[in-house]
């Protein structure tokens, strides 16, 4: 059995992975009383008394706005957390594989998906503490083929917090609701990404994820792009169209300018997931066949999300 520590197994990536996991794997998934990713001893502890073959970080502090007034909360949790993990996996052995952003790029780029290697020049508080995050494991764990890190944008899924529920919760309280039209990137499903996940932990080779790219990055997202406007317009078309809407709103296309928010956001983050499929021979699954398959999966489950 391959013993798996999961952090954050109660947001919607922990919560995936949970629900797909191989056979053959045994899983961990301390809670925040067990596990408090604000103290550092509690997180070089767990390494050394679970000694996990592998440590995936879903955890996070991901309220992007918030995030400007809890500077030093979320630096902690996003980037100082992960320095441990990765300090105490070097000493103690195993693997890790952490989850991080499309907001480590500032998005001046426009039309040309960013590849693993370019440069990043976060934006916001969220953005930077990934990126920080991001330099620490790949710093410690340099030349150790130990440490994995996966961007990733928009994450969706039936469950936690994310646009989907919040925009479906939106419709059911207002007849008219303004979203930004002026910001591209491409949602995830976190199924997708959780199913990219287990292929990691079975690899038999893992040196195939760091014979194009030694740093161990990839990029994992569905496949195409698209504006918040157009997710938002999306998600009320097909909730109507599978009966989980009722009634007509009426969605406001607004600039980022005219939208009062406390983080500056990148207007392009499309990744580039080619050397992701190369190297796993997959391929993506577009971003409304999932959206569709997760708006089912709410429908189903209605009542619990209080819609």
């Amino acid at each position: 059995m391959i013993r798996i520590l999961i952090t954050g197994n109660s947001g919607q990536l922990g919560k995936s992975l949970i629900d797909i996991k191989p056979d053959n794997c045994e899983i961990i998934t301390p809670n925040k009383n067990e596990l408090d990713l604000y103290n550092s001893k509690q997180c070089k502890n767990i390494i050394y008394e679970i000694k996990p073959d592998w440590l995936i970080n879903c955890a996070a502090f991901t309220n992007v706005d918030e995030a400007e007034t809890k500077k030093d909360f979320t630096m902690k949790i996003n980037a100082y957390a992960p320095n441990t993990f990765a300090k105490s996996i070097k000493e103690q052995g195993g693997r890790l594989i952490q989850i991080s952003s499309d907001y480590v790029f500032d998005g001046h780029k426009r039309n040309l998906p960013y590849k693993v290697n370019e440069k990043r020049n976060p934006l916001n508080t969220y953005g930077y503490s990934k990126f920080k995050a991001e330099e620490s494991i790949l710093n410690i764990l340099e030349g150790t083929k130990k440490g994995i890190i996966i961007r990733t944008s928009w994450l969706i899924s039936p469950y936690g917090k994310n646009f989907v529920l919040t925009m479906l919760r939106l419709f059911n309280q207002k007849k008219t609701i303004q979203v930004v039209a002026d910001q591209i990137g491409c949602p995830t499903s976190t199924l997708g990404l959780s199913e990219l996940c287990w292929r990691i932990v079975n690899l038999k080779n893992q040196d195939l994820i760091f014979e194009n790219n030694k740093n161990g990055v990839l990029h994992w997202s569905d496949e195409g792009q698209t504006s918040w406007f157009e997710l938002a317009k999306t998600i009320r078309d097909l909730s109507q169209e599978i009966g989980l809407l009722k009634k007509n709103i009426e969605l406001i296309p607004v600039k980022s300018c005219d939208y009062k928010i406390k983080a500056k956001r990148p207007f392009y983050s499309v990744l580039d997931c080619e050397d992701t499929k190369n190297i796993f021979n997959i391929s993506g699954v577009y971003w409304k066949k999932n959206l569709k398959d997760i708006l089912q999966k709410i429908l189903l489950n209605k009542n619990s999300h209080n819609l």
